[in-house]
């Protein structure tokens, strides 16, 4: 039979095995390598990434011991009380006024203490986001900025706009285990 074909014939013939041993080969041979391939590229980046975040665990650690450093030298109302010692001192020194101190606002759960404290200061827009800024950063593990809000208000005695804003933090404290 291999005889009786042409010579265009054959190489048709021939083509089409080849083609036919390609698709029989990738699917049972090269699929998976390209297949391992790939999950071990994912996987080597997967490692690279947490090789990486290895790294940030001794500054993580340390912001851990800052923070549990910070809680366990104060307790919760010293807290309210250095906030607002501080926000009190930036506005003296920055032209601003107080408006509101807070008063205590507790919420407790059985593994928690949640401290919500709301200051609203009057100032000039620069001096309270400064201030905002340095309460973010100064007390970045106590106490934490949940909310802050611009507002202006019109003085109709004075016939002037006050800009206000109101500062929202919440500190966060578990209970301690008593074993």
């Amino acid at each position: 039979m291999w005889q009786s074909l042409t010579y265009s014939k054959k190489v048709y013939t021939i083509f089409g095995g080849f083609v036919l041993f390609l698709l029989l080969a990738y699917s049972l041979s090269f699929s998976k390598t390209i297949k391992l391939f790939k999950e071990t590229k994912i996987k080597q980046e997967k490692l690279a990434w947490l090789m990486e975040k290895e790294k940030e665990i001794p500054a993580l650690q340390s912001q851990m011991a800052l923070l549990d450093k910070a809680y366990n030298s104060s307790d919760s109302s010293s807290i309210r009380d250095q906030l607002t010692a501080f926000i009190s001192e930036y506005a003296e020194e920055n032209g601003c006024v107080v408006t509101e101190i807070p008063q205590k606002s507790f919420y407790s759960s059985s593994q928690l203490n949640i401290q919500t404290n709301k200051f609203v200061v009057k100032g000039d827009f620069k001096s309270l986001l400064q201030l905002m800024l340095n309460v973010e950063s100064h007390y970045n593990y106590t106490a934490k900025v949940v909310s802050a809000k611009f507002h202006s208000v019109k003085d109709l005695q004075t016939k002037r706009t006050n800009l206000y804003l109101t500062l929202i933090t919440q500190s966060f404290r578990q209970h301690e285990k008593n074993t």
